[in-house]
Parts: structure tokens; sequence; C-alpha cells
């Protein structure tokens, strides 16, 4: 089989990335009134407070996203993760199995034995990446229990 690279994302933090935009739009509505209504100084700086949070939310938000991405790599004798400068190797002997589990079915163990476990997290916008990647999974242990019995 030739080797194989998945791009998995983790879901979006939506939570965040509303949070943000209700703080950035209710702090330029303050700040936008405040300075067109001649009011207190005190709102106008909450107002610039406000936007100022949403914004940085907002970014911290986008950067967590770009720091949650990983690369899964699959070839004849085992798979390597990379992503958040780490790398998890693994080897399809040392697999004994794979389960799928979590709300969506977005969560995929690896197990190595009694101990050792990888965990896979996908985002449930693209159910059929995860069934893509489960089916390549299984079909690569298969063929390295094959190989070696």
């Amino acid at each position: 089989m030739a080797e194989t690279t998945y791009l998995i994302q983790s879901r979006p933090p939506v939570r965040a990335f509303v949070i943000a935009a209700l703080c950035a739009l209710v702090g330029a509505g303050l700040l936008v009134l405040a300075v067109s209504q001649g009011w207190h100084v005190a709102v106008t700086i909450i107002g610039a407070i406000l936007l100022a949070c949403g914004v940085a939310l907002a970014v911290a938000a986008g950067l967590a996203m770009r720091r949650l991405r990983v690369y899964l790599t699959m070839d004849e004798d085992g798979y390597s993760l990379v992503g958040q400068g780490e790398e998890h190797v693994g080897d399809w002997l040392d697999v004994n199995q794979v389960t799928r589990s979590g709300e969506g079915g977005g969560h995929v163990i690896i197990y190595h034995g009694p101990e050792r476990r990888t965990h896979l997290f996908f985002s449930a916008s693209d159910p059929d990446q995860i069934d893509t990647v489960l089916d390549d999974l299984r079909d690569r242990l298969k063929a390295s229990r094959r190989r070696s019995a």
C-alpha cells in the first residue's frame, strides 16, 4: 500500500468566536455611541476595552484552531501523528484495537496494549473523513497481520 497522509482538524472553538463577536459588537457600539453622543469617558473606555477583548479572543481562537491541526501519515509499517510540535509514532504490529466513540463519532482511539492509546479528534463537519481514515487504518492493520502470519 502506498503512503497516505490526512490533515485532521479538531472542532472549531465556536463558543469563543461567538463571545468574541458579541464583545466586539457591543464594544464598538458603546464606543461609537459614547463618542458621538458625548457620553462620559468611562463608557468610551469600557467600549474600547470590550472591543479590544473581542478582537483578542477572536485572534486567540484562530491561533488555537491553527495549532490543533494534526497530520496523520500511514504506511505499511505503521503511522506517525505530527502536530503541535510533537510526533507520535506507532507500529501496526503493536496496535491491537481501533475504536470510534464520542459525540457524533468524532473521536478515534488507537490502542497499543493495555496502557498506551493514541487519540484522534475529528471535526464533526466532515464525517466522510472519519470513515475514510478508519477504513484505511483497518485495511493497514489487516495487511500487517497477514504479512506477519
